[in-house]
């Protein structure tokens, strides 16, 4: 499995959660907005999102309301909970440290480097 399915598999929560931060929104429309807001980089099958919108709801990290649309149809909306608010800002903070922490080690060389050349001058 690559990196990069490995960090989306990490992050699927927070995106979701992430996108339902302003506005209620279903199914479709959150893979729509993630296609759009990640100019295509970031796409989500509904094997994926469905399963993760539903263990957010289990946690009480969403709420959902249907709506009928036509006829018996109905179209489930998702609600960010408060408690999926807090959620969401813990795991952004998370997900920030541990980006910092990487790009600090990947950077590390080049800055050992940057500053023996300065203490050389």
């Amino acid at each position: 499995m690559s990196i990069r399915d490995n960090l989306k598999r990490g992050t699927i929560e927070m995106i979701l959660l992430h996108l339902l931060e302003e506005e209620d929104k279903y199914g479709y429309q959150l893979s729509q907005d993630l296609e759009k807001e990640s100019e295509g980089e970031y796409q989500l099958n509904e094997a994926t999102m469905y399963p993760t919108l539903y263990r957010l709801k289990k946690n009480g990290f969403l709420e959902e309301r249907k709506v009928q649309v036509v006829g018996k149809r109905f179209r489930v909306y998702y609600h960010l909970t408060e408690s999926g608010k807090q959620h969401l800002e813990e795991t952004k903070a998370q997900y920030k440290q541990v980006c910092a922490s990487i790009e600090k080690v990947m950077s590390y060389r080049d800055r050992v480097k940057a500053a023996g050349k300065k203490a050389n001058k």
